[in-house]
C-alpha cells in the first residue's frame, strides 16, 4: 500500500488525479504500478470529497439573509431533486 500523501490544496490533488489519469490511459504503467496509481487515486479521490464537504458546510453558514443563517440548496441539489 502507498503511504499517505498530503496535499497542500485542493487544487494540487485535482491536478495529481489528472497526471495519474494520464498516466493510467496511456497504457504504459505496468500492473504492479497501476495497482500503485490507482491506490493513490483512491485516497486522492477521498482528499477531494471531504475538502468539497468541508467547503459545503462552511457555504452553508455563510448564507444569511435578513439577518438570519437560511440554508438553502446548491444548484446541484435542485438538479438532482428534479431528476428524481
Amino acid at each position: 500500500m502507498t503511504d499517505k500523501v498530503k496535499y497542500k490544496s485542493y487544487e494540487a490533488a485535482v491536478e495529481r488525479l489528472e497526471q495519474i489519469t494520464a498516466q493510467m490511459e496511456s497504457g504504459e504503467p505496468g500492473l504492479e504500478e497501476a495497482i500503485k496509481l490507482y491506490t493513490e487515486a483512491l485516497e486522492i479521490a477521498r482528499f477531494c470529497d471531504q475538502k468539497l464537504n468541508e467547503a459545503e458546510a462552511k457555504i452553508k453558514i455563510i448564507m444569511e439573509k435578513n439577518g438570519l443563517l437560511q440554508e438553502e440548496e446548491f444548484e446541484s441539489d435542485r438538479a438532482e431533486a428534479e431528476e428524481e
